[in-house]
């Protein structure tokens, strides 16, 4: 059985060209909706409210970078810190109204010619339980 080492370094420059194309739609969307690609990305992750540790482990984030980004979401209205039910001394992260409808619109912007879109459906799954696996292996 071959362990296909050969073929690394091109896989990995074409992952990294990806992520590439991948950042670079990102950050496009968020500056369409006003925002900067770490707001966005708060927002993003911010389905339910969060812990600031939470959401700074889903954003990849130091604590006093999602401090940072969160301080100026809530300086904008975007999103508000919630007492936490189960921790008086710490803070949940949600929402606004605003917030939820500006995350709408990321989302639809996002969806706008996405860096996949000469992938069928099917390749998109596949590359999906393909990456799931190998980051799961690594």
């Amino acid at each position: 059985m071959t362990t296909g080492k050969g073929e690394l370094p091109g896989l990995t420059a074409l992952l990294y060209a990806a992520t590439a194309r991948l950042d670079a739609h990102f950050a496009a969307c968020a500056g369409s909706v006003g925002l900067t690609a770490s707001q966005a990305n708060a927002v993003h992750e911010l389905a339910e409210p969060l812990g600031m540790r939470e959401l700074g482990r889903r954003m990849c984030c130091e604590p006093p970078n999602v401090t940072f980004v969160v301080d100026r979401l809530v300086d904008r209205g975007l999103v508000e810190r919630r007492p936490h039910p189960g921790d008086r001394r710490a803070k949940l992260i949600a929402l606004t109204p605003a917030g939820a409808a500006l995350r709408e619109r990321l989302f639809a912007a996002l969806a706008n010619d996405p860096p996949l879109t000469g992938l069928s459906d099917a390749d998109r799954r596949a590359l999906r339980v393909l990456l799931d696996r190998a980051l799961r292996i690594g």
